[in-house]
C-alpha cells in the first residue's frame, strides 16, 4: 500500500500511475522499477536501491535514482529518513504508524510500533499547547545480534 499527496492511499501501481499523471509525470520504467524495489525491501539508501536494481536494469543511474526519489518524496510517496548517518534512506510511505530503532555498531534498522510514544506525543500537546502533525522516534543503540557478539 503506498500513501500520496494528503495521504491517500495507493494500493499499487495503477495508482502510483495515476498520481503521476495527475501532478503531470508519467509512470516510467525508471519509476517502476524504484517503487517495485521500495515495495520488496525498506529503510534503503539511494546508493542502496541502486545496487540492487542495476544488474537487471544497467540502464538506471545513481542520478536517476536520486531524482526519482526526490520527487517520490515531493509527491507524498516516499519517506525519507535521517537516521544520522550521513546520508538518507528511503521507504514508501503508509498508513502503519511506526518508529525506528537504528543499530549504532551495525546500522540495522529495526521498525516497531508502541502506543506509549503516541500517548507521549499526545501529552506533550496537552501541556504545551503544541499542535503536531505527525512524529517520529527514532532510538540509536546496539541491536541484540551486536550486544551479543561484544559479550562473547
Amino acid at each position: 500500500m503506498i500513501l500520496g499527496t494528503a495521504g491517500c492511499r495507493l494500493p499499487g501501481m495503477v495508482q502510483f500511475e495515476q498520481l503521476l499523471r495527475d501532478k503531470g509525470y508519467r509512470l516510467t520504467n525508471q519509476r517502476r522499477v524504484i517503487v517495485g524495489e521500495l515495495e520488496k525491501v525498506r529503510h534503503l539508501s539511494a546508493e542502496e536501491l541502486h545496487d540492487r536494481v542495476k544488474g537487471d536494469h544497467p540502464e538506471l543511474g545513481l542520478s536517476t535514482v536520486y531524482r526519482t526519489l526526490d520527487l517520490m518524496h515531493e509527491l507524498g510517496v516516499v519517506r525519507k529518513e535521517d537516521f544520522g548517518e550521513g546520508y538518507a534512506r528511503y521507504e514508501l510511505e503508509t498508513e502503519r504508524v511506526h518508529h525506528h530503532a537504528r543499530c549504532k555498531s551495525c546500522g540495522k534498522v529495526i521498525e516497531f510500533n508502541e502506543e506509549l510514544m503516541e500517548y507521549l506525543a499526545l501529552q506533550v500537546e496537552h501541556e504545551t499547547g503544541f499542535v503536531s502533525e505527525g512524529y517520529e522516534i527514532t532510538l540509536h543503540g546496539h541491536c541484540s545480534e551486536c550486544v551479543a557478539a561484544k559479550a562473547s
